[in-house]
């Protein structure tokens, strides 16, 4: 059984179980959008995978699964895509809107265009270069990883780091959260990169290891010390 130990898990589990349980759904049937198509109509399924073939265009439909891994392919256009217990790959120079996982990493490709927020527990995000989240970017259980690739809103999670590296931009806080119980490992990695910036607040509300590069720039810092490094990684 997943076991969730912060508020913010615990709701994304709870709207992605309204989102899921209160849509039609197929039962053990792939979801299949041809290359090239233009399509309408929400697809849902339980047991199940969901891929949108390249360039189609989809930008009005929402997909779901529970059990089941969506694959956008490169070019496509989606609107909101959310799992459970499955991965979310978003390929190069698509476009979707919300995106919300619990029990599975999330890949954004190069060039993608996230107009809404993302949302995870127990899941990595990684965003190539060149791709754009609009929203805000949080897990609760997960490195959260950015390379040459920019995020207009927040970033937030408890546990697994964060790499904000290449050149990348952060416009909102970052925001590592207490753990919501007395578990205390190793305190997560935070990493500036050469180039990049936050201009927003850096918040940390648990221990954390904060190497910023020299040539970053940052807002203000509470919670940790800042470990400044001049190479490609910290040491």
């Amino acid at each position: 059984m997943m076991t969730v130990s912060t508020r913010f898990g615990r709701w994304v589990v709870i709207a992605l179980a309204a989102t899921i349980i209160g849509c039609n759904y197929s039962v053990n049937d792939d979801i299949a959008i041809p290359e090239g198509a233009s399509h309408s109509g929400d697809g849902n399924t339980i047991n199940g995978n969901v891929e949108v073939g390249a360039d189609a265009d989809a930008s009005d439909s929402k997909f779901s699964t529970i059990n089941g891994n969506i694959v956008v392919k490169d070019g496509a256009r989606v609107s909101d895509c959310a799992t459970v217990n499955g991965e979310l790959d978003i390929g190069d120079r698509s476009e979707a809107g919300n995106l919300r996982a619990v029990n599975g990493d999330l890949t954004i490709g190069r060039d993608a265009l996230i107009e809404g927020r993302v949302q995870l527990v127990n899941g990595s995000v990684s965003l190539k270069p060149g791709s754009r989240v609009n929203g805000d970017v949080g897990t609760v259980n997960g490195l959260i990883e950015l390379r040459s690739a920019e995020v207009e809103g927040d970033l937030s999670n408890v546990n697994g780091g964060m790499r904000i590296v290449e050149g990348s931009l952060v416009e909102g806080d970052v925001t590592v959260k207490e753990e919501g119980d007395d578990r205390h490992g190793e305190p997560p990695r935070i990493v500036i990169g050469r180039d990049s910036r936050v201009t927003g607040k850096l918040v940390f509300e648990r221990q954390v290891e904060l190497f910023v590069h020299d040539s970053a720039k940052i807002g203000e810092v509470s919670g940790a010390d800042v470990i400044r490094f001049s190479g490609d990684e910290p040491g």
